[in-house]
């Protein structure tokens, strides 16, 4: 909410207000009014704007924690090596290894194999989904110079689990990157396209057009109006 109401200031947006709750919250100390965001209102102020603002609050989620025991009993936490953690500090490393759990727990329960990792900045999240957890990822940032450094070093990193997959004697099916992909435009359109190229999700490839193939969208940090554009 604070960052909704910081984007109106910036817009200029509180001009469509009703003058009434402009007359009211123009003689306002700044103290009363960042509590806006907190959802507190002060005895004084109209009814309609102290009703407006408890009513935002009421709709803001939670921020207890949740069980993720019990809500993903299936979850499986990696502990990340130094190689693939390069460049993360302590609180990164522990948000990544957190998501990435939930983000496969998702996937398995909805049976995809197709993550589309938005947001994906320097493609963190997207290089331990794709070398820990073995899932086909698609990362997509807005900066081109994201994309050139998330390509960059996923070819570093996998030449690291090529090595340990030799040394190790494993064999089968060979180390794959995340794609990355440059735009500022998320369309359903563009996930199809994106899909059915060829390095999409083989067993999506596989289905007839009449199937519906799964696909998980995920955002490490979805702040803004992040989390609506990726629900639309």
């Amino acid at each position: 909410m604070f960052v909704y109401w910081c984007l109106m200031l910036q817009h200029r947006l509180w001009e469509a207000f009703d003058e009434e709750w402009i007359d009211c919250l123009r003689n306002e100390p700044v103290e009363c009014l960042i509590q806006i965001p907190s959802g507190i209102v002060q005895d004084h102020w109209p009814s309609s704007l102290k009703n407006f603002i408890v009513t935002l609050s009421s709709l803001a989620f939670p921020r207890k924690q949740a069980d993720l025991k019990k809500l993903l009993p299936n979850r499986q936490v990696a502990l990340l090596n130094n190689v693939i953690t390069e460049g993360m500090n302590p609180k990164k490393r522990h948000e990544i290894e957190a998501l990435a759990a939930v983000v496969d727990s998702v996937a398995r329960d909805i049976e995809t194999n197709t993550i589309i990792d938005l947001g994906a900045g320097q493609g963190y999240l997207s290089q331990v989904l794709s070398f820990e957890f073995q899932l086909s990822v698609i990362a997509i940032d807005a900066s081109s110079h994201h994309g050139r450094v998330t390509h960059e070093r996923a070819e570093r990193i996998k030449k690291h689990y090529e090595a340990k997959m030799r040394k190790s004697s494993i064999g089968g099916k060979g180390v794959t990157i995340p794609r990355t992909v440059t735009c500022r435009v998320l369309s359903s359109d563009m996930l199809t396209t994106l899909l059915s190229s060829k390095d999409g999700d083989e067993r999506c490839q596989n289905q007839s057009t009449n199937d519906t193939c799964p696909l998980l969208l995920t955002g490490l940090h979805a702040c803004g109006d992040f989390s609506v554009t990726m629900l639309r």
